[in-house]
């Protein structure tokens, strides 16, 4: 396997394009100013000069009215993870225990074909294969 020596220029490709995504992502958090020349033509800039004032930009007001600050009820939100939570286990444990229920289930079946496919002598013998027959369908429905 190549190792970083043997590809030059990766390492200090991927060291800059980090270093690229920091820098972009300092500037997508600053502020903005407003400046107003002389002829009163307004500009707005994200760095500051000489006469600019800084700017508190506020989102757009939806159509129905005023702008309604989010507010995470963070107790609410745990009280639901927790029940949701709680769901989950109650529905992993039936499924564990009906998985559980099966493999008796199909333990008893192979057992029960064992002992009668054991058997040498059979009084009747057309009952007997129907029964093998009945637990191989079984068997193979159900256990597999």
């Amino acid at each position: 396997m190549p190792s970083a020596r043997d590809r030059p220029g990766r390492v200090e490709l991927a060291a800059s394009l980090v270093l690229a995504l920091l820098v972009s992502a300092g500037s997508a958090l600053g502020q903005m100013y407003k400046c107003v020349d002389e002829r009163g033509v307004t500009q707005y800039s994200d760095k500051p000069r000489p006469g600019c004032n800084e700017v508190d930009i506020q989102p757009i007001p939806p159509v129905w009215g005023r702008v309604i600050p989010y507010r995470e009820d963070l107790k609410a939100a745990e009280q639901a993870f927790q029940q949701r939570q709680l769901q989950r286990d109650r529905e992993f444990a039936a499924e564990r225990r009906k998985l559980a229920d099966a493999m008796r289930r199909c333990e008893i079946l192979n057992a029960e074909l064992q002992s009668a496919s054991a058997l040498r002598r059979v009084p009747d013998s057309v009952a007997h294969d129907a029964r093998i027959a009945r637990l191989n369908a079984e068997i193979l429905q159900k256990c597999r």
